[in-house]
């Protein structure tokens, strides 16, 4: 008999849900519905250190939402993560407290040992990585993890605190715009550099990996800035032509033209630049992109 399960993911850009029907083996997985929430807790938090009244009653409003969806659709368990933003709130106690009394819903802040290892599992279960080595990289709004495998086993996982929205925050905070991101990416560097090379000087890495919603619009944008098919992989190359063509458009455009979603339009060069800097360090041509991340993990996690 099958039953329903859904993942609710607390970023910093945004709040997913997704829901998936399982069979009494915990097997195979469909995807019934996926949900999301421009809720922008990064936005607060970066810049203050606590999530702001407005996003909070934004995220409650949310998740009485969700609660009410997992009903409908016969939900028989829920599990919810949060991510960076709420590791670093001051206020991440009073706000988990308050959606649990609000929707039932009990949210568990993980680190980001453990986000990389929830979407390593989603991406294992979608990928044969057997008999290679991989380089995955998880573009968020607060941090990016950066983990290395061998066949299916985690050799070496990093959480760095330079997300596409903290990115924004930084840049806003110093007057200065997309065309300084190369000097916020040096500050970052060395830590995430060293992480890198330890893992791949001796044994290079056959190919990087790429989840989150910035690396599947960068596989849409392959199709539709190179006219270039699939969207499940981009080379190193055109993903620099992606670059080049986007920051050549202004936010309006990307948004008129690209008909990208402004939390996307505003996001989305501060994660190319980003996944491209990881690939150059690392020296590796090819990104797949297995449209997968910390939900499809979350929903595994359960079975």
């Amino acid at each position: 008999m099958s039953r329903r399960i859904s993942a609710i993911d607390i970023g910093s850009n945004a709040i997913r849900m997704m829901i998936a029907e399982v069979d009494g083996n915990g097997s195979p997985l469909k995807i019934v519905k996926k949900f999301r929430a421009p809720v922008r807790l990064g936005h607060d938090v970066f810049t203050s250190g606590m999530i702001s009244v407005h996003s909070f009653e934004l995220a409650l409003s949310t998740f009485h939402q969700y609660a009410e969806t997992n009903r409908e659709f016969g939900v028989s368990r829920v599990r919810a993560v949060a991510t960076s933003a709420c590791r670093e709130a001051k206020n991440a106690k009073e706000f988990v407290s308050a959606i649990k009394k609000l929707s039932g819903i009990q949210i568990e802040v993980i680190d980001g040992i453990e986000e990389g290892r929830l979407i390593h599992l989603a991406v294992q279960k979608e990928l044969d990585l057997h008999n290679k080595k991989s380089m995955l990289i998880d573009v968020g709004g607060g941090s990016v993890e950066v983990t290395f495998s061998l066949s299916e086993k985690i050799i070496a996982t990093k959480s760095f605190p330079m997300g596409t929205v903290r990115v924004l925050e930084n840049l806003a905070k110093r007057r200065m715009n997309e065309s300084h991101l190369g000097i916020i990416m040096g500050e970052f560097m060395a830590p995430l550099g060293e992480h890198i090379h330890r893992n791949v000087d001796h044994d290079p890495v056959d190919f990087a990996i790429g989840t989150g919603g910035n690396l599947e619009c960068i596989g849409e944008l392959k199709m539709r800035l190179l006219n270039r098919t699939p969207n499940t992989f981009v080379t190193f190359t055109e993903l620099s032509q992606i670059i080049d063509k986007l920051k050549s458009l202004s936010l309006k455009d990307r948004i008129d033209k690209l008909h990208l979603r402004p939390d996307r339009a505003d996001v989305i060069v501060p994660a190319a630049v980003l996944v491209q800097t990881i690939m150059r360090q690392a020296e590796t041509q090819k990104l797949l992109i297995p449209r997968v991340g910390l939900r499809d993990g979350l929903i595994w996690s359960m079975l």
